[in-house]
């Protein structure tokens, strides 16, 4: 592990891990539960951005990626996964509230 790191940041990105795997089991089994569209999307976002950081991380702190490109692609992946995130408020299909 690269000793520059603060361990602050190692801390949050802990934090952010063990979060965004809560909140991602949760959509998820809701999403199983409900068989709604917009819940398996959020699901999806959610596991998206949460998987980016902990990519991002490992390639860092592991495989010695340049720390400039790990968060480059860790936006990347927050940034599709907000935009899956924000689709999900919109994918109604199959879900209860289609129906009156």
């Amino acid at each position: 592990m690269n000793e520059n790191i603060p361990v602050v940041v190692l801390g949050f990105k802990t934090v952010t891990l063990l979060l965004g795997g809560f909140i991602t089991y949760f959509a998820a089994k809701a999403a199983r539960k409900t068989r709604s569209d917009a819940l398996t999307y959020l699901a999806l976002g959610f596991a998206t951005v949460t998987f980016g950081s902990l990519l991002a991380g490992v390639a860092d702190q592991l495989f010695g990626l340049e720390t400039g490109a790990a968060l480059i692609f860790e936006n990347a992946l927050t940034a599709i996964g907000f935009a899956v995130i924000a689709y999900s408020l919109y994918a109604t299909s199959g879900s209860s509230m289609d129906r009156p």
